[in-house]
């Protein structure tokens, strides 16, 4: 892992300004020239229980949670109670000791006394501004200048007044100065590049702007926590665009009205989590009945049932691939960060369009919330999803909206445009449209909404759809989805700087269909086969069970929290 990391972490109670402190922080640093991965958990009540906020800053690539930090800034007890024993060999605790009691977990790692209470009554009159306090001091430890400080507390909050930042320029001018005065051991010797051309997202973030760039035009959308920003977000921006972003009464509707807009011509998108995406079970099969095109982003959280809304898991996929009655067709995709979120959104929609199928967008909690500064997207890759039109010549009466081909795919024009008016409905039909409930019939249907899946399947294969890094000689691989590659990539390369030895690495972009010739090849050679994944039961594993008949070794992790880079060390340096 790179040596120059700095890795700070904050913790405290809801309510504190934890998460909004680690926000200013980031968007400091990041100006300031760094790379950043900033990471944020917190409870699911609006005060009370207990938030973190984790910032690792790297001149190079900071992809993933680190498990250890260089400085633990614990706002109360909780904080400190909770995060003592994460701080490194040579690190520091920043704390309050008006508000934590040391204990003997702190053994013979350094502390030092930053009074954030007192130099906040000092300041305010009371403990209000105590978090900006801590902001100043951890600025001082990244070596960011005040002024991207400043910046960032205008850009917070700039809409409460002059009175308001001005006492939290106050606030973070003193945490600065006992930075200068106690804290220079702490900063890195970063190389920092100010003047890029990137932006500071989240992955929702990334999603929404991944859905702007795709030309989506109608959002429908219901609140569901971690997904809500993705909606909040088009409700905003997506107006500026010519798009519509509305909020119906529950999900049922809201993919309803996904999958009449969508008939009507529209490129369509809709976010949900986990709880939401199962009440879409019946609306989903009437998208993948009718071939309607829509995509729908699921930002995975702790389950089942409410489970832990603000946590992250990994546990919807067996749900995503097979979760409806009938054998109901769709793509599944994971995006592998922040970076791939706005990219793998495109090309979500412009399958959606191409096969007239649902796209489920699978990304989590973790991806969703964290921060990193990543290069502006070329826009000019951004190429949008098109329907097939119908033949030259088509009538109404000789049109058919469900015309058996080769592909699978059949012409999808606009109800009434061109005078090729067609029924699309629920019930098993024809290639007209026209219900019919043969048994002849309902087979060729089934397979002709299949081989849309057959023809997506060998399109992937000559695409770059997957990321991989195959050393010639391995013996032992690792496939992952989703939001671990940051972590398996940096594990794997510790494991190669220590011990010299190569570990293949295989992370698809789509779940299913599985690119199955390229998964092929990757398993050939090897040995052993790794597969870490953030859920009980190890979901992609038993797929590629099912699919390859292997008996992979898997790592499992279901704490609401992702792993990290050295958890993923040790498990897989144990298997070698």
């Amino acid at each position: 892992m790179a040596t120059q990391d700095l890795v700070v972490r904050i913790g405290g109670e809801g309510g504190e300004g934890v998460i909004s402190c680690g926000e200013i922080l980031s968007k400091a640093v990041a100006r300031g020239g760094l790379n950043i991965h900033a990471f944020r958990t917190f409870p699911a009540e609006i005060r009370g229980g207990l938030a973190m906020f984790q910032l690792r800053a790297n001149d190079r690539a900071a992809r993933s949670l680190s498990q250890s930090v260089d400085v633990l800034c614990a706002i109360n007890h909780c904080g400190y109670h909770a995060y003592v024993e994460n701080i490194k060999d040579g690190g520091v605790l920043l704390y309050d000791p008006a508000v934590v009691q040391l204990d003997d977990r702190i053994g013979g790692r350094s502390r030092i006394e930053l009074p954030l209470e007192a130099l906040s009554k000092e300041i305010a009159g009371s403990n209000r501004v105590k978090n900006i306090v801590a902001l100043g001091a951890l600025l001082y430890c990244f070596g960011t200048p005040i002024e991207f400080g400043k910046d960032a507390i205008k850009d917070h909050f700039g809409k409460k007044g002059e009175d308001v930042i001005r006492l939290n320029f106050a606030a973070v001018e003193a945490g600065y100065r006992f930075g200068e005065q106690h804290l220079a051991r702490v900063q890195r010797p970063f190389k920092r590049q100010p003047d890029r051309d990137h932006i500071l997202v989240t992955g929702n973030e990334a999603v929404a702007l991944g859905a702007i760039a795709a030309g989506v035009d109608f959002v429908p959308g219901y609140p569901i926590t971690p997904a809500t920003p993705i909606f909040e977000f088009l409700c905003r921006e997506l107006p500026k665009f010519g798009g519509k972003a509305i909020q119906f009464e529950d999900e049922i509707a809201t993919l309803a009205a996904g999958i009449g807009a969508s008939y009507a011509g529209a490129r369509v998108l809709t976010a949900t989590s986990g709880p939401g995406l199962s009440l879409m079970s019946e609306t989903l099969n009437l998208a993948a009945m009718t071939e309607c095109p829509i995509t729908i982003v699921n930002v995975m959280r702790g389950g089942p049932s409410t489970g832990l809304p603000t946590k992250t898991e990994q546990s919807d996929l067996k749900f995503a691939i097979y979760g409806t009655s009938g054998e109901s067709p769709r793509c599944i995709m994971a995006p592998l960060d922040i970076y791939d979120c706005f990219w793998q959104t495109v090309r979500a929609v412009r399958i959606a369009e191409k096969y007239q199928l649902p796209v489920i967008v699978l990304t989590d909690q973790a991806l969703a919330y964290t921060s990193q500064n990543i290069p502006r997207p070329d826009l000019a890759g951004a190429e949008l999803g098109v329907r097939l039109a119908p033949p030259a010549g088509a009538t109404r009466e000789t049109f058919l909206r469900y015309a058996f081909t080769e592909t699978g795919i059949s012409p999808m024009p606009i109800p009434g445009v061109h005078d090729l008016p067609y029924m699309a409905t629920g019930l098993e039909h024809t290639e007209s449209g026209a219900p019919n409930y043969t048994p002849l019939n309902h087979e060729k249907m089934t397979e002709k909404r299949f081989q849309k899946l057959k023809t997506l399947g060998q399109a992937i294969v000559q695409q770059a759809e997957v990321e991989e890094d195959e050393p010639e000689g391995c013996e032992v691989g690792v496939i992952g989805w989703g939001s671990t590659y940051g972590a398996i990539c940096e594990a794997l390369e510790q494991i190669e700087t220590e011990s010299g030895i190569h570990v293949a690495h295989l992370h698809p972009r789509i779940l299913s269909p599985l690119n199955e010739w390229r998964i092929r090849q990757f398993l050939g050679p090897l040995k052993k086969l790794i597969v870490p994944e953030e859920n009980y039961t190890g979901q992609y594993a038993h797929f590629l069970k099912g699919k390859f008949g292997i008996k992979p070794i898997e790592i499992h992790k279901a704490h609401g929290v992702p792993f990290t880079a050295e958890e993923l060390y040790v498990a897989i340096k144990e298997e070698l």
